[in-house]
């Protein structure tokens, strides 16, 4: 196992809580972004989505509820928490989320003036 990488998939605070930086795939639209966050064993409930100064933030936290000693694990189950610095732009009011089956989607809307717009030609006929 890397030591190196288990340092870069954990983010430290000053009160040195452990949060695990959850996967995400984000995809760009005509109407914006999609954020598609991977947080195992999180419920909707344990999730918190805010937006402060211009900054997204993802914090969930799963709770382990297991029987037996775990003898190998590749999943993370804990305290998750990421961040993404948002355009200036970006309509903070039209952020939409949903959470299903452990996987947090989050669309992100162009402002209207940043959508493209087909402008008609007229005249010629």
């Amino acid at each position: 196992m890397n030591a190196n990488k288990e340092q870069t998939d954990v983010v430290r605070r000053q009160d040195q809580t452990q949060y695990y930086q959850p996967a995400v795939d984000i995809r760009e639209t005509s109407e914006g972004v999609i954020l598609q966050f991977d947080m195992p064993g999180v419920e909707k409930d344990n999730v918190d989505l805010t937006v402060d100064k211009g900054i997204l933030t993802v914090t969930g936290k799963a709770d382990q509820e297991e029987s037996g000693t775990a003898v190998y694990r590749e999943t993370r189950v804990g305290d998750y928490r990421r961040q993404f610095n948002l355009n200036k732009d970006v309509d903070t009011d039209a952020i939409t989320a949903e959470m299903e089956a452990g996987v947090l989607t989050v669309e992100i809307h162009k402002p209207e003036k940043a959508q493209p717009k087909r402008i008609q030609i007229t005249g010629g006929e």
